[in-house]
């Protein structure tokens, strides 16, 4: 509910000011710097990304990338080369440590699974989605799943199981009387 009055809310800003000034908002022109740009006086540009050969330019690289390290539970330098010890600068863009093209194929598996195979399930539901924290859950390798030992009544002829409830299900059979 709340979610609906805040989309109604933002919906009716944007109208009120398309009738207020007549049109919206004019987008700035080709080569301009965005608002909030560097100063007039000098200063940085914003970084434009290099080398991206999975992730779409316009992804925000800085969230998508801090997600990726929390899944992993590891810091910006197991994919990426370090700062230079001289310059201290980073090159985000380098493909000196083998890690990152790793990681470029595992973020092709999960869109594969996501967009190829998970896609013709039914029962699916867009927030059903595989990610790197499904298997790595905070770690650098994902530990292997080993499934816990049977528990009685857990196996077949347990709880569940055909006949389960009936008198002497599970049970050993009783030899017929003689």
């Amino acid at each position: 509910m709340r979610t609906r009055i805040l989309c109604f809310a933002g919906a009716l800003c944007v109208g009120l000011s398309t009738m207020v000034y007549g049109q919206p908002p004019a987008a700035p022109p080709a080569g301009a710097l965005p608002a909030g740009g560097p100063p007039a006086g000098g200063g940085r540009a914003p970084s434009v990304p290099k080398n991206l050969k999975v992730l779409p330019a316009n992804a925000d690289l800085r969230t998508i990338m801090r997600g990726y390290a929390g899944a992993l539970g590891v810091e910006c330098e197991y994919c990426h080369t370090p700062a230079d010890p001289v310059t201290h600068r980073e090159d985000r863009s380098s493909d000196a440590n083998p890690e990152k093209d790793k990681a470029r194929d595992m973020i092709r598996m999960t869109n594969d699974l996501n967009n190829k195979y998970l896609v013709q399930l039914s029962w699916r539901t867009d927030t059903d989605v595989v990610s790197c924290g499904t298997c790595h859950r905070g770690q650098k390798h994902p530990a292997a799943f080993v499934p816990p030992p049977r528990q009685p009544g857990n196996g077949p002829g347990g709880p569940g199981a055909p006949g389960a409830g009936a008198p002497g299900a599970g049970a050993p059979p009783v030899p017929p009387p003689a």
